[in-house]
């Protein structure tokens, strides 16, 4: 599952067929004027709009609005969890509000403020660092509220973080992928009530501890030979053996957009915590240090994950890959890359084919040096152990960002 969901201006043609079947919807026609289509998604179509009351006025001080309007196919479920997420956290620290939620039969239509942006290959290539520190702020805080409701965005990427660079104004956008982490939930509520029942230690007044139940002891002695009698022997082999295949099928979600996914999502780790979120805001950071568009274009999950091997090493990945209950085989130990020098020779490479020539019209971005301290957040950010993977909340206090 994929959203492509962007506020960007398409084609006259498209608007055109666009505004047809979405004026179709008799409340739609009653309350806005629908000018273009602005984006399509795999689930959605966003439309812009003003509101038939504000004819005659001039144009720079007519509200605009974005019609999300859902494909009829979506699932009731997934339908309910956006208009959830957008009604408890949105418009608030960076997050896209919604004013209204029109249905008509089989449509669904989100109605929500709308926002005029860049795109990111405009940018990407000459922030200075004062404005990547503004950029990364105001993603981190619209995550740290998302994550504070136990949310997890599930497809953050530069085209749903909507960036206007005149008047510096940040939205992130899209929660059709969204759902809630209900591990960091569970825990934080346990936490809590250990701490509200917690009671002195029995052993510290001298009562003795309970034996262990030696019927338990025996079962589990049992338990561990069972196992290593049905030990799986097809392990790197072009074959797969019987155990192996009485197995029950796991299941992780795979939510997200190609490049942007984590590795406990490529490794199909079933616990998936809101630290995916946090890597792919790393990636749209490794993006603009290096001064890439796209910096990953893996076409699947295989790829990917040997993507991030050829960036972090062959044995960094095997560890990551193990404390999940995975395993990984290379043919070759492939050593680790110096993410600093990476950056430095990709945005100089970047720079270079810039040029101007001919039959270049593109603009040489500047030299821009970053400090260490954004490495060292990069490097925080992209953490292969979702665990120790930096928060939101921790990033926002790192020294790059506090200075």
């Amino acid at each position: 599952m994929e959203s492509n969901d962007t506020y960007q201006e398409e084609s006259d043609n498209e608007a055109k067929d666009g505004d047809v079947n979405l004026t179709e919807i008799p409340i739609v026609n009653k309350l806005f004027d629908v000018h273009c289509k602005v984006g399509k998604g795999a689930f959605s179509s966003v439309f812009l709009a003003t509101l038939k009351s504000s004819d005659g006025r001039s144009s720079s001080s007519v509200k605009k609005f974005a019609l999300k309007q859902l494909i009829p196919t979506c699932h009731p479920n997934r339908i309910k969890r956006e208009l959830q997420y957008l009604q408890q956290i949105g418009g608030e620290d960076y997050i896209v509000g919604l004013e209204l939620c029109l249905r008509h039969r089989g449509s669904v239509i989100f109605v929500m403020p709308y926002m005029r942006h860049d795109r990111f290959s405009e940018y990407v290539q000459d922030m200075t660092v004062e404005e990547t520190k503004d950029y990364m702020r105001a993603l981190l805080t619209a995550l740290r509220r998302v994550h504070k409701f136990h949310i997890i965005h599930r497809d953050v990427k530069p085209t749903n973080f909507l960036y206007d660079r005149i008047n510096r104004r940040y939205l992130l956008v899209d929660f059709g992928l969204a759902q809630e982490c209900y591990a960091e939930k569970f825990n934080s509520m346990r936490k809590l009530s250990e701490e509200s029942t917690k009671q002195p230690s029995t052993e510290a007044h001298g009562t003795k501890r309970k034996r262990s139940n030696e019927n338990n002891v025996s079962q589990s002695e049992f338990s561990a030979r069972r196992n290593v009698i049905n030990k799986c022997h097809c392990f790197g082999r072009p074959k797969v053996c019987l155990i192996c295949l009485k197995q029950p099928q796991q299941m992780a979600p795979r939510a997200g957009t190609p490049g942007f996914r984590a590795p406990e999502v490529l490794l199909k780790h079933v616990l998936q915590t809101s630290a995916i979120d946090i890597w792919a805001c790393g990636i749209i950071m490794l993006c603009i240090l290096s001064g890439s568009q796209s910096f990953f274009r893996s076409p699947d999950d295989c790829t990917a994950l040997a993507e991030i091997t050829t960036l972090f090493g062959s044995k960094e990945v095997q560890k990551c890959a193990q404390k999940l209950g995975k395993r990984v085989i290379f043919s070759e130990n492939l050593p680790g890359m110096d993410i600093m020098s990476l950056c430095l020779k990709l945005k100089q490479r970047n720079k270079n084919m810039m040029y101007d020539t001919e039959n270049s019209i593109h603009k040489v971005p500047p030299d821009i040096e970053y400090p260490k301290e954004a490495y060292h957040l990069l490097m925080r950010l992209l953490d292969l152990d979702y665990k120790t993977r930096i928060t939101a909340e921790q990033a926002l206090t790192h020294p790059f960002l506090r200075s």
